[in-house]
C-alpha cells in the first residue's frame, strides 16, 4: 500500500507508525542516496586509519599514540570536510525525496533530489554556521564552568554554584537542541533561509517539547540499536577473517570494522530523515490546525 501522510495530528504511537511507513515506502527510491554517503564514509574510514606498521617490537600503546597523531594531519582534516559536505548534501536530497511522498507526490528521482539539495547548499551552510554559533556558545560556557570546578574543589559553596551552573547549561543545551532540530526539514519545506528555518523549527516545537523529545528518544533508540547490530556484525566478521586467514593485522581489523560499520548509514540515514519529517508534519498539523481554529473563532466573533 502506498504511503499517505496523516491528515490530522497523531498520538505518539501514530507518529512512530507514520515514521516507519514513510521509511518503508521511501527506501526503494532513497537507498542509493544513502549508499553514496555510506561508501563515502567507508572510504573516509579507510583513509583515516593510517598505514602504520604494527610489528612485535612496537607496543600497543605506542601504536595508538602514533595513530592519534596521524589523525591530526592536514589531509585528514580535508577528508573530514569533504565527507561532511557530502553528508549535508545527501541529507538534503533524502529530505527532498521523502518530502515529495509526504506531499502526496511520487518520490523525486536521484538526480532531481541531488540538484535540489545542491541548489540549497548555501542556505544549509549558513544554517549550520548559526547552529555551531548557538551550540558552540552554550558548549563553551559549559566547558568553562566545568573547568572552574578544578581550582574550587576546596570551597564547597563555590563548587555548589558551579555544579548548578553546569547542570542548568546542560539542560538548556538539550532544550535548545530539541527546539531547532527540524531546521533542515523546514528549509526544504518552505524554501527559506537558514535563520528562518531555525526560527520555524523553534516555533513548531514550542508547546510540544516533551512530546517531541519522547518520539525522538524512542526513534533514536531504534536507530542506535540498528547501528550497534551492524557494528557487532563487523566485529564478528573481522574476528572470523583473522581466525580463518591469520593474515589480518590490527590495522586491517580497524579498517574492516570501520568500513562495514559505515554501511549502516544505508538504513540509519533514511530512518533519521523519515522521523524528522514524521514529527515535523505532525507539528505542522497541530500548529496550523490551532491557527485555523483561532481564525475561525475570530471570524465567528
Amino acid at each position: 500500500m502506498s504511503y499517505v501522510a496523516p491528515g490530522a495530528p497523531q498520538s505518539i504511537g501514530g507518529v512512530l507508525d507514520d515514521w516507519l511507513r514513510l521509511f518503508r515506502e521511501s527506501f526503494r527510491s532513497c537507498w542509493l542516496l544513502a549508499l553514496i554517503a555510506a561508501v563515502g564514509n567507508a572510504y573516509q574510514s579507510f583513509l583515516l586509519v593510517p598505514r602504520l606498521p604494527h610489528n612485535p617490537g612496537v607496543s600497543l600503546m605506542q601504536y595508538f599514540t602514533q595513530l592519534g597523531s596521524a589523525y591530526r594531519a592536514p589531509n585528514v582534516f580535508l577528508t573530514d570536510v569533504v565527507f561532511w559536505l557530502l553528508l549535508l548534501v545527501v541529507y538534503g536530497a533524502l529530505i527532498v525525496q521523502q518530502l515529495s511522498l509526504v506531499r502526496g507526490r511520487p518520490s523525486a528521482s536521484l538526480g532531481a533530489a541531488l540538484s535540489a539539495s545542491l541548489a540549497r547548499l548555501l542556505p544549509m551552510l549558513l544554517g549550520v554556521a548559526l547552529l555551531v554559533l548557538i551550540e558552540g556558545s552554550l558548549g563553551g560556557l559549559l566547558v568553562f564552568c566545568s573547568m572552574a570546578l578544578v581550582p574550587l574543589h576546596r570551597s564547597p559553596p563555590a563548587v555548589t554554584v558551579i555544579v548548578l551552573a553546569v547542570l542548568v547549561l546542560a539542560i538548556v543545551m538539550i532544550y535548545v537542541s530539541v527546539r531547532i532540530q527540524f531546521w533542515l526539514v523546514a528549509l526544504f519545506d518552505t524554501d527559506c533561509g537558514g535563520a528562518t528555518a531555525i526560527g520555524r523549527s523553534w516555533r513548531l516545537v514550542g508547546g510540544h517539547w516533551w512530546r517531541t523529545t519522547s518520539i525522538g528518544f524512542v526513534a533514536g533508540i531504534v536507530i542506535w540499536i540498528l547501528g550497534l547490530a551492524v557494528g557487532a556484525v563487523a566485529g564478528v566478521l573481522a574476528g572470523w577473517f583473522s581466525i580463518s586467514g591469520g593474515a589480518l593485522s590490527l590495522l586491517s581489523h580497524l579498517r574492516l570494522i570501520a568500513m562495514i560499520g559505515a554501511l549502516s548509514r544505508v538504513l540509519t540515514m533514511p530512518l533519521l530523515t523519515a522521523v524528522w519529517l514524521a514529527i515535523y508534519h505532525d507539528l505542522k498539523l497541530r500548529r496550523e490546525g490551532a491557527d485555523l481554529a483561532a481564525r475561525t473563532e475570530a471570524l465567528g466573533g
